[in-house]
């Protein structure tokens, strides 16, 4: 077998602490038993752009291609391999096997591999293509049984909102300084509280629904990937396509262009515009929060103002 080769990125991400530099150092020796166990050859280089953890293209014995990921141990990864035998290839990539206790999978690969937000498409077909996976990730509902290994996304967002809650004082000040008003942070704050309560569905989410989630592949346009699942309302997953595909907030038309592409998706995924808007300002005040507190005001503050964009949206 090759030598295992560890990202600069993912090295910097999780050295700092003991923990990640102890699984540091035990990876190249997990890749290394794995590929012996399943009959597997690294076949590439291992994914650049990843941070939690060490992903890379394989052969199986008989020829065929896959992927190889080895995942460091985190709370939001713990539903990722359960999601993906829950979907079995509707919308996602299929999971060919797993080694629960190393957080080790075998995965479909999506050759080309091109993330949708690379992918060159007009905006318009790439929300269609990503509305189709969407609805085919959410067609199964809920297993029986088996919905405490995905987690809740009521739990998860009460915990957010807490913390959000936290760090508006903590940021005290420094939000005036940046010109964020503080009606639209308790707005988002209230939202992350309220709405999963009042979903009228609920499904396995993706929960990290984003472009570059979304690879070109053999047997479907795209495939999603990298699923951070949980247990709630599916009006939760389309945010992230909406704000990143294309960066309609960086554009001039942005209040024109992003309402729209609300409601094409609320048209195709069966939901309420409103109420994807409402997880818009959500989610995009309690990430703004989140990188004014990692010493990012800036962004934070970009964040945020989206969310007083969409804001308009809710009645």
């Amino acid at each position: 077998m090759r030598d295992v080769i560890i990202t600069d990125r993912l090295r910097r991400a999780r050295a700092n602490s003991a923990e990640g530099m102890a699984w540091l150092d035990r990876l190249p020796d997990l890749i290394a038993r794995t590929c012996a166990r399943w009959e597997l050859a690294v076949s590439g280089p291992p994914y650049t752009g990843g941070v939690c953890g060490w992903v890379a293209q394989v052969r199986r014995a008989d020829g065929s291609p896959a992927v190889l990921k080895v995942t460091w141990p985190h709370p939001e990864a713990a539903g990722e391999a359960a999601a993906l035998r829950w979907w079995d290839g509707a919308g996602a990539v299929r999971l060919v096997a797993e080694d629960a206790a190393d957080w080790v999978m075998l995965l479909e690969p999506c050759l080309p591999g091109t993330p949708l937000r690379e992918a060159g498409l007009p905006d318009e077909r790439g929300l269609d293509l990503a509305a189709e996976l969407l609805n085919g990730l959410w067609a199964k509902g809920i297993p029986e049984g088996e919905g405490d290994v995905f987690g809740s996304m009521q739990s998860a967002c009460r915990e957010w909102a807490d913390v959000a809650a936290a760090r508006v004082e903590e940021l005290g000040d420094r939000l005036v300084e940046l010109g964020i008003d503080r009606g639209i942070l308790g707005l988002g704050i209230e939202l992350l509280r309220s709405l999963p309560g009042s979903a009228e569905r609920r499904v396995v989410v993706h929960g990290d629904f984003n472009p570059g989630n979304l690879l070109a592949a053999q047997r479907s346009p795209f495939l999603a990937i990298d699923p951070k699942p949980m247990l709630g309302d599916p009006a939760f997953d389309p945010w992230q396509l909406v704000a990143q595909l294309g960066w309609p907030f960086r554009r001039t038309d942005a209040p024109t262009v992003v309402p729209r592409r609300i409601r094409r998706l609320a048209d195709q995924l069966g939901l309420s515009a409103e109420r994807i808007a409402a997880w818009g300002v959500a989610r995009d005040v309690e990430g703004g929060l989140w990188a004014a507190s990692d010493g990012r005001a800036e962004d934070g503050a970009k964040w945020i103002r989206s969310a007083m964009q969409v804001a308009p949206m809710l009645g």
